[in-house]
């Protein structure tokens, strides 16, 4: 099934959890955050599967000034 991830499709199957996305796209495991379908999701629903047409937006924190 397809979902899109920061404005670019993605093939995943649907067996994929919003965390095992993220591992294997290669996003860091702390400093994210990330909305499914424009709703932030907190990390302690990233064990979510992904239904097909989900649309994510991940943000990573950026330190600087």
């Amino acid at each position: 099934m397809m979902v899109v991830v920061n404005e670019k499709q993605v093939e995943v199957d649907e067996q994929t959890t919003v965390a095992a996305l993220l591992d294997s796209l290669g996003f860091p495991d702390r400093g994210i955050a990330v909305a499914v379908d424009s709703t932030v999701l907190p990390r302690s629903h990233w064990t979510t599967r992904l239904s097909d047409g989900a649309r994510l937006e991940v943000v990573t924190a950026v330190q600087g000034g």
